[in-house]
């Protein structure tokens, strides 16, 4: 185990990324394999061999933990291209967004995850802090920056618009009355953006300095 918990070591000193990628993989894993009821703190403790106090330490709850492991295997979805169009980056997301959850274990995972948050507010919170908000905030920062080249009309509710994108795959998951298909994304940003978009000419993205 390591000498990690609460009252040792140097004030101040920064996680180990060793030990923290240990517990994020090891969440990962029983999350994988045994399900949401497997994650417990004394089963991350003992495969990550660390603490419990070094998991306290950094994380609030066992959920947050899990949440966070969860999202770290799929941060490449929300990854921006800062050359691509609007339009090619929302439909990346989408697109990768429904590939996670139609191709890998990471759908029904969500399912049990937003069923079990219905119940365990700790589940709640770890979804919106460590998988939901930070998605939107991405999603809702492309969308401000479009506004402020004048691609898309200022009228535009950002947080509606997000929910306009992103609920749908959510729908088609939990519900499973559609399919998760390839052209889901693409339709879903392209019907959203012509409603969308501001009826006066972009503003021209000045040259970069040399």
């Amino acid at each position: 185990m390591d000498n990690e918990g609460p009252g040792r070591g140097v004030r101040g000193r920064p996680r180990s990324e060793r030990a923290r990628a240990a517990v994020l993989d090891a969440a990962s894993d029983l999350l994988v394999t045994g399900g949401i009821d497997a994650v417990t703190m004394e089963a991350i403790a003992a495969r990550a061999k660390v603490s419990k106090g070094t998991l306290y330490k950094w994380w609030p709850s066992r959920a947050h933990v899990m949440l966070e492991s969860f999202f770290s295997l799929a941060k490449s979805t929300i990854v921006v291209d800062e050359d691509a169009s609007l339009q090619d980056v929302l439909t990346f997301h989408l697109a990768s967004l429904s590939d996670l959850f139609r191709d890998t274990a990471a759908g029904p995972l969500m399912g049990d995850l937003v069923a079990a948050g219905q119940a365990d507010p700790e589940i709640r919170a770890a979804l919106d802090d460590e998988w939901l908000r930070p998605r939107r905030q991405v999603g809702a920062r492309l969308l401000r920056e479009a506004v402020e080249r004048g691609e898309l009309d200022p009228r535009i509710d950002v947080a509606a618009a997000v929910d306009q994108l992103f609920a749908p795959v959510y729908h088609r998951l939990l519900m499973g009355h559609e399919p998760l298909d390839e052209a889901l994304a693409a339709t879903l940003v392209r019907q959203l953006l012509d409603g969308v978009r501001s009826a006066r000419p972009p503003t021209p993205t000045p040259p970069a300095e040399t």
